[in-house]
Order: C-alpha cells, then structure tokens, then sequence
C-alpha cells in the first residue's frame, strides 16, 4: 500500500525545514511511502544544508522537482510541489522574520490542506508556524489546527488538539483562548464530543479497545467542593456520567496538581487524559515526553500531525535542533493512515 503525506515545513526562517530533512532520513518509514513537501525545492535543499544532511536536486521538469535526502539505506526521495518562482519562503534568513516567510508558510499550510481535500494526499505533517502568519482570506485563525480544521473536518464538531508520546495520550478541552474565558468554554456540548474524540484518538495511538480516561478539574483542588467554583458538579461531573452511561471508562474530575504529583510518584497512568486548558496539560507533558512529543489533530477526514514545538529562532540555521519530534510526527502520520485503511478494511485511495 502506498502511502502519500504531504508536508508543510512551517516557518523557512525558524527550525522548520532543517529538523524535517533531518526527520526524513531518520524516521522509520515503510518504503512505499511517499513524501510530497509544500514548498520549493530551495527552501528543502536550504534545510538539508542546515541538517548537514546529504541532498541532490533530481528534477526532470519545472512540473516534477524531486529532492534525494540522505544517503545509502536511508536515502529517500521527497517531490517539491511549488516552484522556486512560487515560493516567497526561498529567500529568507534564519531567525529573521519577514513578510516573505509569513506567507511562505501560509501558503504551504494551505496548499497542503488544499490537496488532502482534493484527495491527493493520506495524511499531513506539519511544521512550526508563527501565529500571525495565519490571516487566510481575511480571517485570522489562533493555530494551524483551526486552519486544517476547516478544510478537512469530518462533521460540524469542534477538533481536539490531541498530544502523544508520554504517558499517555492528552487531549485539551479548550485550546488557544484567554485564561478568563476558559470557563466559558466548559461546557456539557463541548465535554461531550471532547470525551468522544479523545476515546477515539486513544484507541487508534495507544492501540488500546477500551481506553480508560481522566478528566482533570477546571479549578483549584477541583474546586473543593464548590468553594473555589462549580464547573466541576455542575458540567464536568454529569459529562462524566453521561460517558459512563455510554460505557466509557473515565474518571474524575481530580485536581491537575495532584493528578501529576501522584504519577511522579509512581502511580499508574491512566491511558489518556482530558486537561481543560491549554498549559495546564501541556506544562507538565512536555516535561513527561523529554521533547518527543506529538501534536495531533483529531476529527479530521486526513491524519494531521505536528511537533510539539514551536520556531526556536535562536536555534535556526545553526544545525542543532533536535529532529526527535518531528520525526515522530512523521512515524505516527504514517500509522494512522495504516489505522484507518485497516479498520475500514480497505486500502486508502487517493484520487487521480
């Protein structure tokens, strides 16, 4: 079966494009993968040439531009799907940002999501992004997975940002909004399709038939009984239930503090976790994962995964980035295409 993913390397002037050509030739891939980059075959040969990873131009026309990562064994072959004349994000200084690499990685992003939506590719990595670089015919979207989102959503629910690598799997209830609206968005709707969508992502990472969940509070102590607020009895609480009533496996809610001092003392994980804002999981897990973990977006027609990190403009250009997220990005891409092709019992058809 071949399996073809596209790539949006994010930012040209941050780690981006160096960390993914070095992802690339490290990540155990089956061969019969194919590997389609968003943007010119300049910005692929500047990042191998940061990596310090081998690379060789094998273009046969200006409509079939192709890229050799790497050497020998692990040698592997990426199709460049812009032109050079195309691609703003050619002509950019690492560390520096400019208007030519806000719209180089805007423009990728797009393009990737264009295709998957045309059903030209099986799945998406993507690479880090600056938020403002995310105004798309007039519209400013807080992350890119909004933006994939859009193009590619499976129903009218909201995603979930889901984070694998750790622990266990951790989804977040609520994502890119202001501290003093979190509670606002903990809802009975919202916690119910969250739920859902984290069951499902925990049993296609985990590999797990009946995962067993834990909701953290929205307050401190879980809100003490309603002193410290009372999100907890009077939405998280029933959501529990009702997930229960479905024959679901969760708990909680349980304080976020004690929650993570118990697993450092040795308490058994549970298989995935629902945090209901967005540091108040992702602080502790990125701790958890050593700087492996993985983003991944869940409610999407197309497996769409990212590094869970961002630009690291000191870094860029310097060849010193590590490539272990990204790598695993790309590996748990891969995966879940074969998940989805296997649980529906055919292979993934792309269209012509």
């Amino acid at each position: 079966m071949v399996t073809t993913i596209g790539i949006a390397p994010g930012c040209p002037a941050g780690i981006g494009p160096e960390v993914i050509a070095r992802a690339i030739v490290q990540a155990m891939l089956p061969q019969s993968t194919r590997l389609v980059w968003f943007a010119s075959t300049a910005q692929l040969l500047e990042g191998a040439r940061r990596a310090g990873v081998a690379a060789v131009e094998r273009s046969a026309s200006a409509v079939d531009q192709r890229v050799l990562l790497g050497r020998g064994k692990r040698a592997r072959e990426v199709r460049c799907a812009v032109a050079v004349a195309d691609d703003a994000g050619a002509r950019v200084v690492p560390g520096r940002v400019t208007e030519d690499a806000l719209a180089s990685q805007r423009d990728a992003l797009v393009r990737a999501c264009q295709a998957a939506a045309r059903g030209e590719l099986h799945g998406i990595v993507t690479g880090p992004v600056r938020k403002k670089a995310l105004v798309i015919d007039g519209i400013a979207y807080p992350g890119q997975t909004e933006v994939v989102h859009h193009h590619l959503a499976k129903d009218r629910q909201p995603p979930l940002m889901v984070f694998a690598g750790g622990p266990f799997v951790l989804g977040l209830l609520t994502v890119h909004v202001g501290l003093r609206e979190v509670s606002g968005h903990v809802t009975a709707a919202a916690l119910d399709v969250a739920i859902e969508r984290l069951r499902e992502a925990t049993t296609a990472i985990a590999r797990k038939r009946r995962p067993r969940l834990v909701l953290l509070g929205v307050n401190p102590h879980a809100g003490e009984g309603g002193l410290f607020g009372r999100e907890e009895i009077d939405v998280v609480a029933p959501a529990i239930e009702r997930a229960r009533a479905r024959g679901l496996l969760v708990d909680g809610p349980v304080p976020a503090d004690g929650f993570f001092a118990d697993l450092a003392r040795g308490q058994r994980p549970p298989d995935a976790v629902l945090a209901m804002f967005h540091d108040q999981g992702l602080a502790p897990y990125k701790l958890l994962v050593g700087g492996e973990g993985i983003n991944v977006t869940w409610g999407l027609r197309a497996p769409r995964t990212s590094p869970d990190h961002g630009t690291a403009d000191a870094l860029a250009g310097k060849g010193t980035a590590s490539s272990a997220s990204m790598r695993a990005a790309l590996e748990l891409c891969v995966r879940l295409v074969g998940s989805r092709a296997k649980s529906s019992g055919s292979s993934p058809v792309l269209s012509t």
